[in-house]
């Protein structure tokens, strides 16, 4: 079963050629989302796919306009696939922004996140790769990194005497992150003594980029599979790694930190992607004061 793009976008007759060129660009990054995480044809989309994706752009800092454009394409879609025998029913029936826009990010607790930090490593795993792993999780929350982010970095990209490591982030842009004192000790030990025995290690099955600053069992560069599997060996839970993203800032912004400066952290280049973390802190402090004051015991 194909996804039938062009053939709906054809069949539209009523839109005009802008909104035409338009549904068709929402409609191929929504199939490229689908593909992303595993999807091979439209009849495996249901309305936890379709939540998924707007909570994804919501967070991007999509716009409230753009959101209803997106998920008009879509509705337009599944409803033409449905018609066509494609699809037994149409999943997008009953799904509105708006019930949507109120999902917020997983934050973890200070406790929760410190555990996963500190989480000790299975009975004869080698030094290197505790090392490797604690140096991860490190940039995953201490910098409020993206997995794909860590998966790219350089050895050459961490200052340990400047405390910074220079990121490349989404559309090729460069900024630079500082490290606490906790992830340069982490990256310290890796960088100067144990990824060069996890080199010697891997010997001849060493491939890829030898600049690259982690690697996996295989010798390759590290993946975003291979961090997301490191995460949840770690947690007596699966953890996203988004989810240390997501701490990361929500904890900067408790602690008092400016929105601005956070924005510029996680680089985002619009602030309205930073600002979901403000209502995740809201919470909080909602759900603290129901929990301590007197009067809402």
């Amino acid at each position: 079963m194909g996804w039938d793009i062009d053939e709906y976008i054809w069949s539209a007759i009523r839109l005009g050629n802008g909104t035409r060129e338009m549904y068709s660009a929402d409609l191929f990054a929504f199939c490229g989302y689908c593909q992303k995480n595993g999807l091979i044809s439209p009849d495996q989309i249901n309305k936890k796919v379709l939540q998924g994706y707007i909570s994804s752009l919501i967070i991007a800092g999509n716009s409230r306009r753009t959101l209803t454009r997106k998920l008009s394409a879509i509705r337009g879609y599944l409803k033409f696939l449905t018609r066509e025998g494609q699809l037994a029913e149409n999943p997008s029936h009953g799904l509105s922004i708006g019930r949507i826009e109120a999902k917020l990010p997983r934050v973890l607790s200070r406790y929760d996140a410190d555990r996963l930090m500190s989480a000790p490593s299975k009975t004869g795993t080698p030094d290197y790769l505790v090392s490797r792993d604690n140096a991860i999780c490190e940039l995953l929350y201490g910098c409020g990194l993206r997995v794909s982010e860590v998966a790219k970095l350089d050895v050459d990209d961490v200052e340990l005497n400047g405390a910074s490591v220079t990121v490349m982030g989404k559309g090729q842009k460069q900024r630079i992150v500082p490290m606490n004192k906790a992830c340069v000790v982490s990256l310290t030990s890796y960088i100067t003594r144990e990824r060069g025995l996890m080199v010697a290690s891997l010997g001849s099955k060493l491939g890829g980029s030898s600049a690259a600053l982690f690697y996996n069992r295989a010798g390759l560069r590290i993946g975003t599979r291979d961090i997301r599997r490191i995460l949840d060996s770690r947690s007596a839970s699966p953890v996203n790694p988004h989810a240390l993203r997501h701490s990361f800032a929500t904890h900067l912004l408790d602690g008092g930190a400016d929105l601005r400066v956070i924005q510029e952290l996680l680089g985002h280049s619009r602030i309205t992607s930073t600002q979901v973390y403000t209502k995740v802190s809201k919470d909080q402090l909602i759900k603290v004061h129901e929990q301590t004051h007197p009067r809402s015991r």
